[in-house]
């Protein structure tokens, strides 16, 4: 491992004042809304399947809890990424999010492949990349696992994992409710109510929720908008205790998401601003000189279903802990919008997808207390997994008269998949003495995936040429997947560590094939070997908390998704490996307290992330930088606390974040690559956020501004030959928020 810049990082935490304590608050530093920060509070999180402070885990996580959450005015998980060093997310909207970490993620969203980012809510896995963006409410935390998490989470995880535990019954009455409004038409109404039923046997847990924002993307040719939030949702949770060592949690879960999706603006390419794919070549695009005020054909329509239940029983016994987790979620969504992007009828766009998921997992957790831990010296888990997904996708284009096709054309691709995981895992940790232990941990994952992909056409162009069933056969992948890690912790507050592990994502179908030939293509699993030291330290009895860490990732088989224009004229969405590639790091986490009223916090992340290795067809990609990986990131955030009496006070908080120059395609924007490659390119661009909060006893009244200095950026570009369509990211956005809660 050669990240000098990393290591001197790791050096720089270990050094600042070598003999202070420090306390947690939260692993990214950001504080409550409405309280001065708790120097005494610890934050315990479940990442490694087990309750443990988040300081004494030899790994780099971050977490934020309900109070930050709320702080940050967080709708869904694009919302944490500006608040964790390293995190990117971007996308098309709410099916097809991209969530990258260090550099390693996906674009891909269909049932043939998989993100590289792993997303469980209350330990139950989201198979389905458009599913993982819900809404946000009643939260107890959310944790950032970075880095392959292999062992104790599996295949798909090879960037890392996200928790997202939700808030659960309460031994008292409790409640909370939330009502807000701001620019764009927006409201927000929340509700919740916890609290026993019978006693400590049965206890309860009911939320609500219902969001509103109006699109920010206006059609100027019928005055409707895109790029809007329309979503409702509930959750009924009930912890039942029939007796002292048994626990049994159940939650059911809905959510809905309706109203108009994701639209943008479309450039065409360096060679022709006007390039439309498959518009004809007369066609002249006119321009607004308004990014969020664009003419287009037709307006866009979403609209999600999910419904999700989840049981988890827990048994303690004198050896060990029996936990099962079991999981059943369904999915439903349709996307209908202009394909093009522009006042011309072209290509009009209509996906739909309907799948359903099936997962099992049972752990061995050991005692601490019991024979098998060796008075606390060793603890172990040992567990089995498995997981079942049967999923359809089709898209259909509809070509209208401004296309090569005229009016009329329709080309429609579709396809029946399922995937079935069986894994095997445990880990163990050994106290070598009281201060140094190590850990050894192992996962064998056997997945199983088919898939019959099929086309239809109207006229044999100019998508799909002709008719067309590929029933692929069962394909099997698998991966042995080992992890170590060495952990000296010579004080409470001073954690050094170092690991090595593996990771897999698993390979898989293409997306869009338009042809039995292209439905036939395979691609092959990524594997990954990563890394990684760091520490983790207190100082000055909880003023100053300063994490770091240096990693490196040898990467092979990177699934890379690209619309490629082929020799036969056709363009479909095709996912291929890059052979090699490599990334190396460091980041930095820091947050002082000088006092209890106010706190400061700062971020750090450095990636150098490259394709080593990467040719497709006839484009040579090696020695590139990867897609959506800045070479820095900066989270700044400040939090000053006036305490008026007991029972009141005004809390200031301001957040910023920063990108450095990153690219949403291969090829860093050279325009070797294509006409398009060269608007790929993102600026380096950084957003403010501010909140007052002035809180009355059990009230909170806070005012709030995201993207304070209204800044233009890009969340995403659809790359497609000839042509280049901006997805812009949100304008700025205020509001007031009334919260109260007993």
């Amino acid at each position: 491992m050669n990240s000098g810049f990393g290591f001197k990082l790791v050096l720089l935490a270990s050094a600042v004042v070598p003999h202070m304590a420090f306390a947690q608050t939260s692993d990214v530093g950001e504080p409550a809304a409405a309280s001065a920060p708790d120097l005494s509070g610890e934050i315990v999180v479940t990442a490694q399947r087990r309750s443990e402070r988040l300081q004494d885990i030899p790994a780099s996580i971050s977490a934020l809890d309900s109070e930050r959450l709320q702080a940050a005015g967080v709708v869904d998980i694009s919302n944490i990424a500006p608040r964790i060093p390293g995190f990117y997310a971007g996308g098309f909207g709410a099916s097809r999010p991209q969530l990258y970490i260090r550099g390693i993620g996906t674009r891909q969203f269909d049932p043939g492949s998989e993100s590289s980012v792993g997303v469980f809510v209350d330990e139950s896995y989201l198979g389905r990349t458009g599913g993982v963006l819900g809404t946000l409410k009643d939260i107890e935390r959310v944790e950032v696992l970075k880095g392959p998490q292999g062992t104790l989470y599996g295949r798909n995880t090879i960037a890392g994992a996200i928790n997202v535990i939700t808030k659960g019954p309460t031994s008292t009455l409790s409640a909370e409710a939330e009502a807000g409004a701001g620019n764009y038409n927006s409201y927000d109404l929340f509700g919740a109510v916890s609290g026993p039923i019978a006693g400590d046997a049965l206890k309860g847990r009911i939320a609500g929720w219902r969001s509103y924002r109006r699109g920010y993307v206006t059609n100027l040719t019928t005055g409707n908008h895109a790029q809007g939030l329309d979503n409702y949702g509930g959750r009924l949770r009930f912890e039942i205790n029939p007796a002292s060592n048994l626990k049994i949690d159940l939650i059911g879960e809905i959510m809905r998401d309706t109203g108009p999706s994701f639209q943008g603006e479309s450039v065409g390419s360096t060679l022709n601003p006007n390039g439309i794919l498959l518009g004809k070549a007369t066609l002249v695009v006119p321009r607004t000189g308004d990014r969020y005020k664009q003419p287009y054909t037709t307006d866009t329509d979403y609209n999600r279903h999910v419904d999700a239940v989840t049981a988890k029983v827990q048994l303690e016994t004198e050896l060990a802990d029996i936990v099962s987790v079991t999981s059943y979620r369904k999915m439903k969504y349709s996307d209908d919008r202009d394909f093009d992007n522009t006042v011309f009828d072209v290509i009009r766009q209509i996906s739909v997808e309907d799948s359903k998921q099936f997962s099992q997992e049972l752990r061995l957790v050991s005692n601490e207390d019991g024979a098998l831990s060796f008075g606390g010296a060793l603890n172990w888990i040992l567990g089995v997994y498995y997981y079942d997904d049967k999923s359809y996708h089709q898209d259909t284009f509809d070509f209208g008269a401004d296309s090569v096709v005229g009016e009329g054309g329709l080309d429609t691709t579709f396809g029946n998949y399922r995937t079935k995981s069986l894994a095997f895992f445990g880990q163990a940790t050994i106290d070598i003495t009281s201060t140094l232990n190590f850990t050894a941990g192992a996962r064998y994952t056997e997945d199983r995936k088919r898939a019959d992909l099929g086309g239809t056409t109207t006229d044999a162009r100019p998508l799909v040429p002709a008719p067309f069933l590929q029933r692929n056969p069962e394909k099997k992948f698998t991966s042995f997947d080992p992890r170590f890690t060495l952990a000296w912790q010579p004080t409470r507050d001073l954690n050094f560590y170092a690991s090595y592990g593996t990771g897999f994502k698993s390979g898989g179908y293409q997306y869009t094939p338009l042809s039995a030939a292209q439905a036939a293509l395979v691609f092959d699993p990524e594997e990954i070997k990563a890394y990684e030291v760091g520490v983790k330290s207190v100082f000055l009895d909880g003023a100053v908390r300063a994490n770091a860490g240096a990693f490196r990732y040898d990467y092979s088989n990177l699934q890379v998704s690209r619309v490629t224009l082929l020799p036969d004229g056709t363009t479909p969405s095709l996912i291929t490996n890059a052979g090699k590639s490599r990334i190396e790091g460091g980041e930095l986490d820091l947050t002082v307290t000088p006092m209890r009223s106010l706190e400061l916090s700062l971020g750090y992340a450095y990636t150098k992330a490259r394709y080593l290795d990467y040719v497709a067809g006839a484009l040579d990609f090696s020695d590139t930088r990867m897609v959506r990986a800045p070479k820095h990131s900066v989270n700044l955030g400040a939090q000053y606390t006036a305490e008026i009496d007991d029972n009141n006070d005004l809390t200031f908080r301001v957040d910023y974040a920063y990108l450095s120059k990153f690219f949403h395609e291969p090829g860093q924007a050279e325009i070797r690559f294509g006409s398009t490659i060269p608007l790929t390119a993102e600026s380096g661009y950084g957003l403010a956020n501010a909140r007052i909060t002035y809180r009355m006893g059990d009230w909170k009244l806070s005012g709030w501004v995201q993207n304070l200095g209204d800044v233009d950026y890009r969340r995403t570009v659809l790359a497609l030959p000839g042509q280049v369509i901006n997805i812009y990211g949100q304008p700025r956005t205020w509001g007031f928020t009334l919260n109260w809660s007993i």
